[in-house]
């Protein structure tokens, strides 16, 4: 590492949820090791305008910030990579097009090595409604995967997928198709999982309730389907099995009526609807809870998965997306009906406390940390 710290600039067009989340305990973990951060965000609302638009926003909020660093050293910052220049690296979320970001920030980012990570994709992004202007959001993945020397994916479903439809999505092109864009890509992609912090978790009492407790923490969107969960919870309901179900992750004025009226449908059996207030708030929960269930037919990690397995919850998940490459056979389920005989299962044979924790410990920001230290240094010094 050089003798000043390593500065990076960070892009977030999408500041919210576990875009959020990761970038928090990242950029506090690296800070601690030396590095210094510069974060340039917007809130996570439009997600559609943030990626056709923000690198307008950003380009210029960056143009500034290097005028006043060069105002305050004039003559540089000895002991730099790159002393002439604020940073020494750059690393931007999938929700910015980057080549763009790269054009219109001009000398402010010249020369700066860049590493673009990818939470999620929108080649393999479940859309319920496509037009043809929609194929601009893949193809920003795809032109900032290019601009970048770095590609990161938290999964290697993510990774793999967004790579094997790459030539497909090209052929839609109606003339001039681009050539080896895919391996161009692949040569420089690897997998680095998201970091969690495990302290809330780590705090949080592991006092078990008197029923066996199943928790749902998603986000209540169209693409985590909540309707599975709630007919596979409904069918044990009428088996007359004794269980209690929290309900928890961000909700969203489209969904959340449905949610809320299928939750309610569970009468007593329903502890907890809604986004808890705090992170300490979702930690006691998740600490709560016996096992947690994903339904989603999309996910390309899966964050909150992870941190209910680091707070003692067993999980079931179904057998997609990015979950076989980090769940155990025994913890998936292949169908509606294995949904809920697992769920069944767990309510007659109420499991251990923990005993899916090694699963997530991997992904704590302790076990990452060092990696994603050493990814940094490697593009930023070449």
């Amino acid at each position: 590492m050089t003798t000043a710290p390593m500065r990076v600039l960070v892009l977030e067009p999408y500041f919210g949820g576990s875009h959020r989340a990761v970038l928090d305990v990242l950029v506090e973990g690296l800070s601690a090791q030396g590095f210094a951060f510069d974060l340039l965000t917007l809130p996570a609302r439009k997600w559609k305008w943030r990626m056709r638009g923000s690198a307008i926003t950003m380009a210029e909020e960056a143009r500034g910030l290097a005028s006043l660093w060069r105002e305050a050293n004039p003559d540089g910052e000895p002991g730099r990579a790159r002393p002439h220049c604020p940073w020494d690296l750059i690393y931007a979320s999938t929700f910015v097009n980057l080549a763009e970001f790269i054009a219109l920030s001009g000398a402010a980012t010249a020369g700066v090595p860049t590493v673009v990570y990818f939470h999620e994709n929108q080649l393999l992004y479940p859309t319920r409604h496509t037009a043809e202007w929609d194929y601009q959001f893949p193809l920003t993945n795809i032109t900032s995967a290019l601009a970048a020397n770095r590609c990161l994916f938290n999964s290697r479903y993510n990774m793999d997928g967004f790579i094997g439809e790459i030539p497909g999505f090209l052929r839609e092109f109606p003339d001039h198709h681009p050539q080896g864009v895919a391996e161009r890509i692949a040569a420089k992609s690897e997998v680095l999982s998201p970091p969690f912090d495990p302290g809330p978790f780590d705090a949080a009492p592991a006092e078990r309730c008197g029923r066996v407790r199943i928790v749902w923490p998603h986000r209540w969107e169209h693409d985590k389907d909540p309707e599975s969960f709630f007919a596979a919870v409904g069918s044990l309901a009428d088996e007359g099995l004794d269980f209690e179900v929290a309900v928890c992750g961000q909700s969203f004025r489209e969904t959340q009526p449905a949610v809320t009226e299928a939750a309610t449908a569970l009468g007593e059996r329903l502890v907890h609807v809604g986004e808890p207030e705090t992170a300490d708030d979702y930690a006691r929960l998740l600490a709560s809870a016996d096992v947690a269930v994903s339904t989603a037919r999309n996910e390309f990690f899966g964050l909150a998965m992870a941190e209910a397995c680091y707070a003692g919850c067993a999980p079931v998940v179904p057998d997609r997306l990015a979950y076989p490459e980090l769940y155990p056979a025994e913890c998936r389920y292949g169908s509606q009906e294995e949904l809920i005989a697992r769920l069944r299962s767990a309510i007659t044979d109420r499991p251990s406390p923990s005993s899916y924790r090694h699963v997530a410990e991997p992904f704590t920001i302790g076990s990452l940390l060092p990696r994603y230290a050493e990814v940094f240094l490697a593009v930023a010094q070449g």
